[in-house]
């Protein structure tokens, strides 16, 4: 009798909270990591603009935190220490080492015309008179840092392709931190040559040291040398990360070239024009570099729209 009762209870219980009319629970707080390529300060203002604004886009409070380097932003993301990062492609590769459920959902688009792509180049003062690889030896270098996709390992990498060795080359090797750190090394003669980005240029276009933007005028440099075209920094989910919420991730970034507020941030915060969606090949050169094995670079299914309602019949009648 006891037991019958305790059932009726249970049972009594749920359709009263099946009929009132209560609010879904809340959804889950989430963190975001972020990393500091245009340096500290701008980091900040990042974070600044990025947390309300997503808080307000994915319906919960999104907390962001910044990561001093990307190989610590890289193994949070990989063991679940945030739930979505904006993180390098050799970053996002190498949590994808660490677990195979790293994700990609989005990755940045620059340029006026959108690019999804940037290159690692070579950069020296405009009025320097080396013009290729071939000038560059017994010269001075400022690199990134030693985890720097652009900053180190794809310039090192384009010089070995052209028979150089980076070891050997230069007379001196100094690690700036970050790219506007390398700039303004170039400009006030402490390196000869530094390794930045530079985004995808308009066809015809000549390519243009964008690293070097919070550093002065990009026109005091110019690029000698680049790399092939490379994927941009990507929005990446951890191997935790809630499946039902990641449509929402994506249409949040998609979509944020849609407004004022989102256009501020994708400027200010992002230094994008837009998001475009993370598709298989992407990180093919990156894999390459890394000498990956059967290692591959997860990316999410196309994000699925909401159905659009069906148009409904005209009434007949005069037009």
């Amino acid at each position: 009798m006891l037991r019958l009762l305790s059932v009726a209870l249970v049972l009594s219980c749920s359709l009263v909270f099946a009929d009132s009319k209560l609010p879904p629970p809340p959804k889950k707080p989430l963190t975001f990591g972020i990393s500091h390529p245009y340096g500290e300060e701008q980091a900040q203002k990042a974070r600044a603009l990025i947390e309300p604004y997503l808080t307000k886009a994915l319906g919960s409070q999104v907390t962001v935190q910044l990561f001093p380097s990307y190989d610590e932003l890289s193994d949070a993301l990989a063991t679940n220490k945030v739930d979505l990062a904006w993180i390098t492609p050799l970053a996002f590769v190498q949590a994808s080492q660490k677990h195979r459920d790293v994700t990609a959902l989005s990755k940045a688009m620059r340029a006026s015309d959108g690019g999804l792509f940037y290159r690692s180049v070579f950069i020296v003062k405009a009025d320097s008179k080396v013009e290729g690889l071939k000038g560059l030896s017994g010269k001075k270098v400022a690199w990134v840092g030693k985890l720097s996709a652009s900053g180190y390992l794809f310039p090192r990498a384009l010089m070995k392709e052209q028979g150089l060795d980076p070891d050997k080359v230069f007379s001196n090797e100094a690690f700036a931190g970050d790219h506007p750190a390398v700039c303004k090394a170039v400009r006030d003669g402490s390196a000869d040559v530094g390794a930045t980005f530079a985004a995808e240029p308009k066809e015809g276009a000549a390519l243009e040291a964008t690293g070097c933007s919070d550093a002065g005028p990009v026109t005091d440099f110019k690029v000698i040398a680049s790399t092939p075209n490379l994927p941009n920094e990507v929005i990446a989910h951890s191997p935790e990360f809630p499946p039902t919420r990641v449509n929402d991730v994506m249409m949040a970034f998609g979509r944020m070239g849609n407004t004022a507020d989102g256009k501020k941030v994708l400027a200010e915060a992002f230094r994008a024009q837009g998001f475009g969606v993370a598709v298989e090949g992407d990180f093919d050169q990156v894999l390459n570099l890394l000498k990956t094995k059967d290692v591959k670079a997860k990316v999410a299914p196309k994000v699925e729209e909401a159905p659009a309602a069906p148009a409904k019949p005209a009434k007949k009648g005069k037009k």
